[in-house]
């Protein structure tokens, strides 16, 4: 009778510790996530604006780093809209591309972020499906681009295709690191998953998978 009802007790703790789990694990880290990220927006630029007018950094209000942040974020885009913001950019850039390290950095990241989030770009807008590391096993990617293959750098004559697309696989669970592929265009299919879904099925390593088909089912006609 005991040994029966310590087994139940067992077995109903259990249950409940992995209910908790999956609740407390998600939450915990969304909160640790979104407060590391208010702290790091708070004290990004506004600390050493304080220390260079020769004001402690403790008497400034809490948060208000943040919206210092971005503030100069917002200024700093309407200015490059602007003719004085875009020749300060192009002497900004000038002066970059005399420096070797700075220059491949910044040329980097300058397109990173375009990709991502340029609203004139169309690159990193469309998700396909690819057949790697092999054959019969397929990954999400991201289109970054066309090429002819007379076109690849250091490639002359080298007998490539016609036509190639440029793709970024991400890897998981971390999408912002990954591989750059270029592969015939023949090789590559596209899907109808926009790039926030496709975000969201690499870093939860497929899980999400049923989230997304709940919310695509077409609903029952009554």
């Amino acid at each position: 009778m005991f040994r029966g009802f310590w087994r139940r007790l067992v077995e109903r703790l259990r249950r409940d510790f992995v209910a908790g789990l999956l609740v407390i694990v998600p939450i915990g880290f969304t909160i640790l996530g979104i407060y590391w990220i208010v702290q790091q927006l708070d004290n990004l630029i506004l600390p050493k604006v304080f220390a260079f007018v020769g004001l402690e950094p403790d008497e400034r209000p809490p948060f208000v780093g943040i919206f210092f942040t971005v503030g100069l974020i917002l200024v700093g885009g309407e200015l490059t809209r602007s003719f004085v913001g875009r020749s300060a950019l192009r002497i900004w850039e000038g002066a970059v591309d005399r420096i070797p390290v700075a220059r491949s950095l910044y040329a980097v990241l300058k397109q990173f972020m375009q990709a991502v989030f340029g609203p004139d770009d169309p690159s990193f807008s469309s998700v396909v499906l690819i057949e790697y590391p092999r054959r019969d096993v397929w990954s999400y990617a991201f289109l970054t681009g066309e090429i002819a293959g007379a076109q690849v750098p250091g490639a002359a004559g080298a007998g490539l295709p016609e036509r190639m697309v440029k793709v970024f696989i991400p890897s998981t669970p971390n999408p912002t690191t990954g591989y750059f592929l270029m592969l015939p265009q023949d090789d590559v299919k596209l899907t109808d998953l926009s790039v926030e879904e496709a975000f969201k099925l690499i870093i939860s390593a497929g899980i999400a998978t049923g989230d997304m088909e709940e919310t695509q089912k077409p609903e029952t006609p009554a």
